[in-house]
């Protein structure tokens, strides 16, 4: 189901952005897209690794923990999205409600 986020044109999308960087959320708003750096950072480093692995043959347990750490930054970096996606959403439909 697409929210009213996702329905906006692309000026009203960025006109949202811009007021809603003025608001007290916009600190929590920014720190998700800290981590979504770090989430794909995890996602290249546990690639890296996995190649690393697999070229000098390590041991079963690096597989594994090569595993963990993709499938950890990959599932935070969706919620990390969601929950921008939901933050926008709700700031977009109290300014429809306010008009």
């Amino acid at each position: 189901m697409k929210v009213y986020y996702d329905k906006l044109s692309k000026e009203e999308k960025e006109k949202v952005k811009l007021e809603f960087s003025k608001e007290n959320d916009y600190k929590v708003y920014k720190k998700t897209e800290k981590i979504i750096v770090f989430c794909i950072l995890g996602i290249i480093v546990s690639i890296a690794s996995g190649i690393f692995d697999y070229i000098y043959r390590t041991g079963i347990l690096n597989y594994i923990i090569d595993g963990f750490l993709f499938l950890f930054s990959v599932i935070v970096f969706f919620r990390m999205q969601n929950i921008k996606k939901n933050m926008l959403n709700k700031f977009a439909l109290s300014k429809k409600k306010d008009k």
